[in-house]
């Protein structure tokens, strides 16, 4: 954002760029209405939060009240308890106000074009709207441009897009160009759903040569695959940018993240287990509101006219569609597992996303191991009828999940990715507020002819990511719970270990990024799964 030595200089910006109200006033009633809302959200949270202390342990099994989704599995929809023991109900007042933003003759779904004047301009509006260190986080990577080649890559194999980085298995078509592909990051699932009038469709996949370069996209809008070079290369990365902010929000943040493992797990431990039961103990640091969280985004962001449909250019009947494909996408896989998929364990292989979230996985299940080994053995695991209900439980989650079956080792597995995924890679998924901040980044809804977001679809989606990005507790402060999840002495003190582990992890990151700033070629940090930076659980 930009910083002004004086007076004198922010009147001069001012009057190149016009003063960011402006922009704001003329917003539709439903967007300026919104940005309220959020505000006054993120002030209630932050008066109620933050620190690991108030984190209170388990105080209850079962006693759940369920709501079941609009989507998920063929007759099995999602369903969300809306009663949490950390969070109060959603207050009327609250729910009343939802429900009246979403009636359509109110608030009309209304798809301003307006455009904006300069980069800068969209900064300082978003600076006025949204201040970095009051509503949102600052970022912890540095983007100086996103639009070239080099900066695709480093998406690919250190941002947003590591996540669906993997080698290519198959041929990709008979194009003699084709063949130099080595890895594939593939959005083009989203180009099977329609969109509102005015807009492309989703959809892309990038290829990426031996040497981690760009070679092609299949652009979906296009039904053809644009090569560097070509007249709609720059249009074509824009397409796959944008899909990838769609896809990470949509399928891999909202869908997985929140509505599948976090609440799956969440749900299993507080039907299934008693409050002093040691898995309960280990659990509650990680699963604290995510009830709470997940419900309120079901209410806020899922509806029709609700949020995301808004802020998108799905159909409502087609963002259901992506939903559903979200979940058949859903499977439980080991982090070892993902980055085997990658072919990020070669020497020559340069791939931070998949380095960092590995190291993050192995600090998890080493303390998951430790703790554990204080309570339980093998036999145990086996003849204890709470974890018998555990595991029934998990049943419900979508059939695509196929959480390993019931043993010692299944039992890590499953509470070693858990916690991975509520701390780790919901922080790669879910805090992309970097790559939106400049509107030639990224956007939600795709125009032809351009490769900037519009004015309106800018701050729509900039106000979910600040709803989405309420604070919890963090993950470096674990070490204080010790005292708080602990059943005795020998689970107080795996928690201390794990802590220290964590301390040893981010000066390791630490050095790696240093080396990597250093490289000049692949200029490619990676904070996403820095402890310094993640929170316990899921927030939002």
């Amino acid at each position: 954002m930009p910083s002004y030595q004086n007076r004198e200089e922010a009147a001069r910006t001012q009057i190149l760029y016009g003063a960011p109200s402006s922009r704001i006033r003329r917003l539709d009633r439903h967007t300026r209405l919104f940005l309220w809302m959020v505000k006054s959200a993120i002030k209630t949270w932050k008066s109620s939060t933050l620190g690991i202390d108030r984190v209170r342990p388990p105080q209850r099994k079962g006693g759940l009240i369920f709501r079941n989704l609009p989507f998920g599995s063929p007759g099995k929809p999602i369903r969300v308890p809306i009663n949490d023991e950390d969070w109060p109900l959603s207050s009327r007042k609250r729910d009343t106000i939802l429900r009246i933003l979403r009636i359509e003759t109110l608030f009309p779904m209304r798809d301003n074009e307006a455009a904006w004047k300069s980069r800068a301009e969209a900064r300082d509006v978003f600076q006025e709207l949204l201040p970095q260190g009051v509503y949102l986080s600052r970022p912890y990577h540095y983007w100086a441009e996103m639009t070239s080649d080099s900066a695709m890559s480093r998406l690919a194999f250190a941002g947003l897009g590591g996540y669906r980085t993997t080698l290519l298995k198959a041929s990709p078509g008979e194009d003699p160009r084709l063949t130099t592909a080595r890895w594939v990051c593939d959005y083009s699932y989203l180009g099977n759903y329609k969109v509102r009038a005015g807009f492309e469709v989703y959809g892309a996949k990038a290829l990426f040569d031996a040497q981690q370069r760009p070679c092609a996209i299949w652009w979906c809008h296009g039904k053809c695959w644009i090569f560097a070079g070509d007249l709609d290369w720059a249009h074509a990365k824009w397409a796959w940018r944008c899909s990838m902010m769609v896809g990470s929000t949509v399928t891999d943040h909202l869908v997985f993240v929140h509505w599948i493992m976090g609440n799956s797990i969440t749900v299993a431990a507080r039907m299934a287990l008693q409050p002093t039961h040691y898995l309960s103990l280990l659990l509650k640091a990680f699963t604290w509101r995510t009830i709470a969280i997940n419900y309120g985004a079901s209410n806020s962001l899922l509806p029709y006219c609700g949020f995301v449909h808004r802020a998108s250019a799905f159909t409502y009947q087609s963002l259901v569609q992506a939903l559903n494909e979200s979940v058949t996408l859903a499977r439980f896989q080991t982090v070892p597992a993902l980055v085997a998929e990658k072919g990020a364990g070669a020497p020559d292989v340069h791939f931070p996303w998949a380095t960092e979230a590995l190291a993050l996985y192995e600090v998890i299940r080493n303390f998951v191991e430790d703790y554990l080994s204080c309570y339980t053995t093998p036999e145990e695991v086996m003849a204890d009828p709470e974890l018998e209900h555990f595991w029934k439980e998990l049943e419900n989650a979508p059939p695509t999940m196929a959480f390993p079956p019931r043993s010692y080792q299944g039992l890590v597995d499953i509470v070693s990715q858990f916690i991975w995924t509520v701390t780790g890679l919901h922080e790669a998924v879910g805090t992309v507020h970097e790559y939106v901040l400049d509107p030639t980044f990224m956007g939600t809804k795709l125009r032809s002819g351009t490769e900037i977001s519009d004015v309106q679809s800018s701050i729509q989606y900039l106000l979910i990511l600040a709803l989405t990005g309420l604070e919890m507790p963090a993950l470096l402060d674990i070490g204080d719970s010790k005292e708080i999840f602990g059943a005795d002495r020998r689970g107080r003190e795996a928690f201390a270990r794990f802590n220290v582990a964590l301390q040893l992890l981010v000066l390791e990151m630490d050095q790696r990024n240093e080396r990597r700033l250093a490289d000049p070629e692949r200029r490619w940090p990676c904070q996403s799964f820095n402890p310094r930076y993640l929170e316990t659980a899921v927030s939002i």
